[in-house]
């Protein structure tokens, strides 16, 4: 029950917030927010809590995968958006999600997926038009927009945990880290104020999921044998360590010629 009402109130929270970051540090940060372990971490957290490290070190490989499907998300809506209108691209990137959820699933190894994910977010770094992290676009959002996200992230992440009850913890893991929010923000900000403020938020996602991809491999290889405290302390140590990685000069966009 505590799991159930964390992840539910957990949701529309981070949809304020990351709408109040969007509109008013810029798109970029407020992907920052999303792409964070900030629904991946608490989940992992009250399985210790309940089940033990063991099944939450297990749970960890879901969210791996569940990493790797909103890493192919933000790639694929940033690439789909700069032709498309928001109604063709979320299909399409929800499609590349799903894809990418069904063949980290068929790999079978934490590793295997961590490799994929990584060569996606980098792919995804590299190639994302580039845009101004602290640019505050002007928006054409309605006032009952927000609490209508807020309304439907809970309702899709009180799906996705009753589903999780009967489906293990692999499922489980893999449901705590899909990516409703990003969905959720991505297509009202590419309606609302274009695509290339949807690229940035999809961007700062990606930017982000690099931390969050240490994060969940640190804390599955020591949860077991050094316990919850300090196997949590050490993946909040190579989130931080990560996150300076993502500004190298390799990794900032292409841009094209004028």
């Amino acid at each position: 029950m505590e799991i159930l009402l964390l992840r539910v109130a957990l949701a529309p929270c981070l949809v304020l917030l990351v709408s109040v970051a969007a509109r008013r540090l810029g798109p970029h940060r407020g992907g920052l927010l999303i792409g964070a372990p900030t629904s991946t971490g608490p989940f992992l957290l009250l399985m210790c809590s309940t089940y033990g490290p063991r099944t939450a070190a297990r749970a960890v490989h879901g969210c791996v995968t569940g990493t790797l499907v909103v890493a192919c998300f933000g790639l694929a809506y940033a690439r789909f958006a700069r032709t498309l209108r928001p109604a063709w691209t979320l299909p399409l990137a929800l499609a590349g999600a799903a894809t990418a959820g069904l063949v980290g699933a068929l790999l079978g190894s934490v590793l295997l997926t961590a490799g994929l994910t990584a060569a996606v977010i980098l792919v995804g770094l590299v190639t994302c038009p580039p845009g101004d992290p602290g640019h505050r676009p002007p928006s054409r959002s309605r006032a009952w927009e927000i609490p209508l996200r807020m309304a439907m992230a809970t309702a899709l992440v009180l799906t996705a945990v009753t589903a999780a009850r009967t489906l293990g913890s692999f499922v489980g893991g893999m449901l705590s880290a899909l990516p409703i929010l990003l969905a959720i923000m991505g297509t009202a900000l590419h309606r609302s104020a274009g695509a290339p403020v949807a690229t940035d938020l999809m961007r700062g996602a990606l930017s982000a999921t690099t931390g969050t991809l240490c994060f969940l491999l640190a804390l599955g290889a020591t949860l077991v044998p050094l316990g919850p405290a300090p196997a949590f302390l050490l993946a909040l140590a190579a989130l931080a360590a990560t996150q300076p990685l993502t500004r190298l000069p390799l990794l900032r966009p292409v841009t094209q010629a004028p």
